[in-house]
């Protein structure tokens, strides 16, 4: 049965979270992760931090953070904005192996061998990243505090994303070689996307370039990712002129974005450097929604294809209808056209055999070997040539429409 209450109760939510993780309790209250997130901050209630469930999953006995004392706690109220989840429904995958073998890939993740520690000084052997350390360097050159966010951009095609201050380039392609090293244990490999043939891959002649070149492949699904660094802009008062110009210096904050977004999707996509943690902290959670993001594309790519052929048999049925109005409709057409010609043929009948009758009354002895005799003749023969008994019969199943 749902719960019905108007406000949350705190007590309840603590154990929810506690219980299992935030995306599948928001799915109780028919919310999304943020929402509940923001709701447990307003009524003080701790949540597991990054990496709990994956320790739990592996099978490490942790305790919970207790419930804090809030005496003057608000009440909040529920937000109906979509339909609640009963706590027994089961979600049925279109790929449940897939989802088996995520969980089974997320719980290895959590094992102490697989922690991954980030070395500033490690050495750059992947290609790609030397690639973009290449790039990098060469936008550091013409770096301009106000084109660009003031940040260098490593824009290739066989280079990753990545668009930092100067002060963290050696940073950034730490971070990318450690993943490098990482996606290689795990027999993830990296290379470009393979151009679709069935898309066009030049732009007024020239080849397209990717938006995100490189990717990971992971679990047959190929990943796009970038790394980002935010900047902070400053006015520029200029005397000489009535506008404003601005110039940008990067915060030394480093953002981790999983560019590939499947339409159903429930792993989480961005990482940001906090107070007491880094990007590089982070590594394992990362490559852990990357398998959540491979699963999810399966899935949606699954439930994308259901889509399509249930549109395909829709199309099918509207066609269907379509063409069986339009055999109806020619047979009507058809019926009409073969009663006008009977109504036609009975009205010729009628005045043959009324002139026929008027001629000979005129003409007497005089009728034979006439001219009006030779009419009859012919008009009689007419009729039989084109009486019903002569006519097709009609067919129900037409071959061709008019």
């Amino acid at each position: 049965m749902r719960d019905q209450s108007e406000f949350y109760d705190r007590e309840t939510l603590y154990e929810q979270v506690w219980s299992e993780p935030v995306y599948k309790v928001a799915q109780r209250y028919g919310i999304s992760n943020v929402a509940i997130a923001k709701v447990c901050r307003k009524l003080h209630i701790p949540v597991p931090g990054v990496g709990y469930w994956n320790k739990v999953a592996s099978g490490q006995k942790l305790d919970k953070e207790p419930l804090p004392v809030y005496e003057d706690c608000p009440k909040v109220r529920r937000v109906y904005s979509s339909p609640e989840v009963l706590e027994s429904k089961e979600v049925e995958h279109l790929v449940p192996e897939a989802f088996a073998l995520e969980e089974q890939l997320v719980q290895q993740e959590a094992l102490p061998e697989r922690k991954i520690v980030c070395n500033p000084n490690i050495k750059l052997t992947n290609q790609y990243v030397l690639n973009t350390a290449v790039k990098l360097k060469e936008s550091k050159k013409r770096l301009k505090t106000y084109y660009g966010y003031g940040r260098c951009n490593s824009s290739d095609d066989n280079a990753f994303d990545v668009s930092v201050g100067p002060d963290n380039i050696s940073r950034a392609l730490a971070i990318l070689q450690t993943l490098c090293d990482e996606f290689e244990k795990r027999n993830y490999s990296i290379s470009p996307k393979p151009k679709d043939p069935g898309k066009e891959n030049y732009t007024y002649g020239n080849p397209r370039r990717e938006a995100n070149p490189i990717y990971v492949k992971v679990l047959d699904v190929y990943i796009s990712f970038r790394i980002t660094e935010t900047s902070k802009r400053y006015v520029i008062k200029d005397s000489k002129s009535s506008y404003d110009r601005y110039s940008y210096e990067p915060t030394g904050r480093l953002g981790f974005e999983i560019i590939t977004k499947p339409y159903r999707n429930h792993a989480r996509n961005t990482w940001h450097d906090g107070k007491n943690i880094r990007i590089e902290d982070q590594l394992n959670d990362i490559i852990i929604n990357m398998i959540r993001v491979a699963t999810s594309k399966k899935e949606s790519d699954a439930w994308f294809a259901v889509k399509r052929e249930e549109q395909r048999l829709e199309d099918e049925k509207r066609r269907e209808k379509q063409r069986l109005q339009q055999v109806n409709k020619s047979r009507i057409e058809k019926l009409v056209h073969e009663t006008e010609r009977m109504v036609k043929l009975n009205q010729v009948r009628v005045y043959v055999e009324t002139i026929s009758a008027e001629g000979k009354r005129r003409l007497g002895h005089d009728y034979q070997g006439s001219d009006f005799s030779k009419w009859v003749e012919w008009a009689n023969s007419f009729l039989v040539e084109n009486d019903v008994s002569a006519w097709e019969l009609p067919r129900f199943e037409l071959s061709e429409f008019g």
